[in-house]
């Protein structure tokens, strides 16, 4: 008896496994196609052209641009600040900054999921493309939220693959949430202040909302750099005093 159940208990477990594969193919065959789709029409991702085909009509627009929100989410052609600063243009700033922060939240759990069901081949993919993640795997372990926050205040690594990543390891989603917010939470207010004056770069709220947008990065990825030092100071001076 033990045995018929056992068999049948493996058997279904194959089976399971089976159409779990199946599946994941399925979603990494659409999350392809989607990339291929942005690809060819990558020149219609510009501020204009996303200004073009929005509707006048308020909640209209910002229901389009939940839509270029998620194609965002899996794409890596589509760089983020393009539809910060259309929202800039289509709304009012009081508006805008709601928009690109909702839109940030739809942007960030996507890929997320993606990456939290297809689990260790999304893993293996970002390591293969992306060599340098294998640095953030190993820093992973330290602090899922910092280093969420980190990576999106800089910029080091793609929107898109980070959030795969940060769900095919297992990360908690509302660290990952918050952190991918806050560390969004700039662009999404200068970049709408760059988009309302795009026409006029020279003027004083283009270039400040500039300023502040590279100062972020700029300070950020110093900070990083400026520690990176001292631990790798601070490691060689440990490996000296252990040596007889």
């Amino acid at each position: 008896m033990f045995g018929i159940a056992y068999g049948r208990y493996f058997k279904l477990e194959t089976k399971t496994k089976r159409t779990l594969r199946i599946i994941r193919i399925i979603v990494a065959v659409i999350w392809c196609a989607i990339i291929i789709l942005c690809l060819i029409n990558r020149d219609k991702f510009t501020v204009d052209g996303i200004v073009k085909i929005t509707p006048e009509h308020t909640l209209l627009a910002a229901l389009v641009m939940m839509i270029f929100f998620a194609l965002k989410s899996v794409s890596v052609f589509i760089y983020f600040g393009i539809i910060f600063a259309a929202s800039g243009i289509i709304f009012p700033l009081r508006i805008a900054i709601p928009v690109n922060l909702i839109g940030t939240v739809v942007m960030v759990t996507i890929p997320f999921f993606i990456g939290r069901f297809l689990g260790s081949d999304m893993v293996n993919y970002i390591f293969e493309k992306y060599p340098r993640a294998a640095h953030l795997h190993e820093r992973r372990k330290q602090n899922d939220f910092l280093l969420t926050l980190l990576f999106r205040l800089t910029g080091a690594m793609p929107s898109d693959l980070l959030a795969f990543y940060m769900g095919a390891s297992g990360s908690k989603f509302g660290a990952y949430l918050v952190a991918s917010v806050l560390g969004f939470s700039v662009s999404s207010v200068t970049f709408p202040l760059m988009g309302d004056k795009i026409r006029d770069p020279k003027s004083p709220q283009f270039i400040i909302s500039f300023c502040i947008e590279a100062s972020v990065v700029i300070l950020t990825s110093g900070g990083l750099i400026i520690r990176h030092i001292i631990k790798n100071r601070q490691e060689k001076k440990a490996l000296e005093q252990q040596k007889p």
